[in-house]
């Protein structure tokens, strides 16, 4: 075998021995690649985001539903009340809650004399936020619900009674909010509260008449659950 024949047989095989790399090498630098998608990022659910607690305390500024004086005896008017209740956030304007509240107590107590009247409300209520400026909100809002008075009443002459009522009732709200944190709210507001068809005894007149109201000054916190 000649010289030249000698040297192309390693030439050969080391080409052969280079081509299957170099192809591999082509097929990952040309082959297109491959892009996967992002996963999208984890949103957490917020439970309960919302909702909120309220609690008040109010205080009556007009007359009482019973004011006399017999015996040289006073009634003793308890014309401070207090409340609480759960509501929900539907929008940063709109919002709205239930309650159940004690307006108001009348007590008296002369001899065999005795009087005992107490005035509790179930409400929904609903507002509208009017706007937050440097934390304060201001708002309007009104309500539908049921009242209960309990009258138990004993004065002689004629002048008994007892009775448990429920009747309808509603109430019109206005007030200011300040918000002490992000979940905590101070709420100062007036709200007329009225039971048209509740009957009472006019003491001083020995009549029955129909129709309460009050007019209410109330301060409570609200807690927002998120």
């Amino acid at each position: 075998m000649k010289p030249a024949s000698l040297l192309s047989v390693p030439a050969a095989a080391l080409a052969f021995a280079l081509t299957p790399a170099m192809a591999a090498d082509y097929q990952y630098e040309y082959d297109p690649p491959i892009f996967v998608e992002k996963m999208p990022d984890y949103v957490p659910v917020e439970v309960g985001s919302g909702w909120y607690l309220r609690g008040d305390v109010s205080y009556n500024l007009d007359r009482p539903t019973y004011q006399f004086t017999m015996g040289g005896s006073s009634i003793n008017n308890q014309r401070y009340g207090g409340g609480v209740g759960a509501g929900y956030h539907f929008s940063d304007l709109f919002r709205a809650d239930a309650t159940i509240n004690l307006v108001a107590a009348d007590r008296f107590r002369s001899g065999s004399s005795n009087l005992e009247h107490t005035l509790w409300t179930g409400m929904v209520n609903a507002y509208l936020d009017l706007g937050t400026v440097a934390g304060f909100t201001p708002y309007i809002g009104a309500g539908i619900g049921v009242a209960h008075s309990r009258d138990r009443i004993n004065l002689g002459g004629g002048n008994d009674r007892h009775e448990d009522q429920f009747r309808f009732a509603y109430a019109l709200n206005a007030g200011l909010a300040y918000r002490m944190t992000d979940n905590l709210s101070v709420d100062a507001g007036y709200q007329y509260l009225s039971a048209p068809q509740m009957r009472y005894l006019d003491v001083n007149a020995g009549q029955n008449r129909t129709g309460v109201d009050h007019h209410q000054i109330r301060v409570g916190l609200r807690y927002n659950l998120w």
